[in-house]
Parts: structure tokens; C-alpha cells; sequence
């Protein structure tokens, strides 16, 4: 079995891996047959120059570069971890037109090893704050899948942001045996996107309140990203 620790030990493989992603995704998403719900409301977004906490969930990481103008839109932020592999995600993001803000939560396992999350969380608002974009994963990067933690919901509360969900699937694809059962595009397919925008979370709500919208917005989630596999076919 490989060891993705040692692989990810040297530099040239890491910039080789970055460079494969990066000539596979674009691959497939020029091959690709997009259809679009919800265009309207987006493009409406993406005119009023407001900041953006936009959503999807962690299964389908690979597809969310194609969804987000690098032009005529808010400019993009994305979370990739300090570890040697966020080297390889960094340089993804970079290839897209996203910018990379590097750190990530501790593990439960290991609470006292700073992995930068707190700053990283911190950078996020500023750069929400300046009427950007910030993309993120509400179920990552560990899990349960599809259960939406606070984070994106309170960069939403503290900046005003609006919140945009977003499904996309695709009719082509490899399903990996991970907990978010990972779906990998395959060139040549029809694929969705499918747009929910939600206004901001209020900043004086209750905890009460709070988590009934937490749960209301992990449901509109999960539904847009099944619509999109509904619309090419696609099992859920």
C-alpha cells in the first residue's frame, strides 16, 4: 500500500501530482455537458460584488472549480491544510485563479498541535470582509459526511455574507470507498450544477435559532446536490 506521508516527503512528486489533477479536472470539465438550475440567482450574486460563503459538500471536491467564474465574480478564497499534501491542493487552487488560505482544524485525537486553523478562520473573514468569495466544505475534511458543522455558518453571521449552495454531479464518474464516498468526474459526460442562494445568518440570533437554521441549510444542501445527481442520471 502506498504511504501518502512518504510520498508526499518530496517536492518534485508533489508538484507532479498537483500537475496531473490539474490537467485531468480541466480535462473534464471542457469535455463536459453542463446544465445549470438557478443561473439567474447566481449570476445575480456574482454582479452585487457582495461577499460569499459558498457551499458544497466534500464528496464533490473535484467538480468545484467548475463552477465559479474567475471573471465578473467575486474572487475565490479556499482553505488547504499546512501539510506537505495542502502543497499539491495550494497549487490546484492556484491553476484555477483560487486563492489559498493555508491551515486547518486540529484532530480531536491531537487538540494541543496547532495546525493553524484559528488564524486560518480569522484570514477567511478578512478576506470575506473585502467582498470576496470564500469556498468551503461544511462536512470536511473529516467527517460525519453530510452533516454541516458551524464554520461556514459563522463566517456567514460575523461578515453578512450571503450563502450560496451548490449541488454538481456528474453522469461519468469514479466513487471512491472513503467516509464521503469521494466522486472523481470522468471526461465526456453530462454533467449539473445546481445553484440555492440563502440570505445571510443573522448576527442576533439564539443558539436555538442557530441550530434550526443549521439543520434547514444542511437539508437545502443535501437537496441541490441531489437534484444535480437526478438531472444526469446519476445515483445519489
Amino acid at each position: 500500500m502506498i504511504d501518502k506521508k512518504q510520498v508526499t516527503q518530496k517536492l518534485w512528486l508533489r508538484s507532479l501530482i498537483a500537475d496531473v489533477l490539474i490537467a485531468y479536472l480541466r480535462f473534464c470539465y471542457a469535455t463536459t455537458k453542463w446544465q445549470v438550475e438557478g443561473d439567474t440567482e447566481i449570476k445575480q450574486v456574482w454582479a452585487s460584488k457582495q461577499p460569499v460563503v459558498l457551499m458544497f459538500w466534500h464528496e464533490r471536491l473535484h467538480l468545484g472549480h467548475a463552477s465559479w467564474p474567475t471573471v465578473d465574480a467575486q474572487p475565490v478564497a479556499v482553505l488547504s491544510s499546512q501539510s506537505k499534501f495542502g502543497d499539491v491542493i495550494a497549487k490546484v487552487n492556484t491553476a484555477f485563479g483560487r486563492h489559498s488560505i493555508r491551515g486547518s482544524k486540529a484532530k480531536k485525537s491531537d487538540p494541543s498541535k496547532n495546525k493553524g486553523g484559528a488564524q486560518a478562520f480569522r484570514d477567511l473573514l478578512r478576506w470575506l470582509k473585502s467582498g470576496n468569495c470564500a469556498a468551503t466544505t461544511p462536512d470536511g475534511p473529516r467527517g460525519p459526511r453530510r452533516v454541516m458543522t458551524e464554520g461556514s455558518l459563522k463566517m456567514s453571521q460575523v461578515t453578512g455574507a450571503v450563502m450560496v449552495c451548490l449541488g454538481q454531479s456528474t453522469r461519468n464518474q469514479i466513487r471512491l470507498d472513503t467516509w464521503d464516498r469521494m466522486r472523481i468526474p470522468l471526461p465526456f459526460s453530462r454533467g449539473a450544477m445546481v445553484w440555492k442562494v440563502l440570505p445571510a445568518i443573522p448576527a442576533d440570533i439564539d443558539a436555538d435559532a442557530f441550530e434550526r437554521l443549521r439543520l434547514d441549510i444542511e437539508s437545502e444542501l443535501s437537496a441541490v446536490t441531489d437534484r444535480a445527481d437526478s438531472l444526469v442520471g446519476a445515483s445519489a
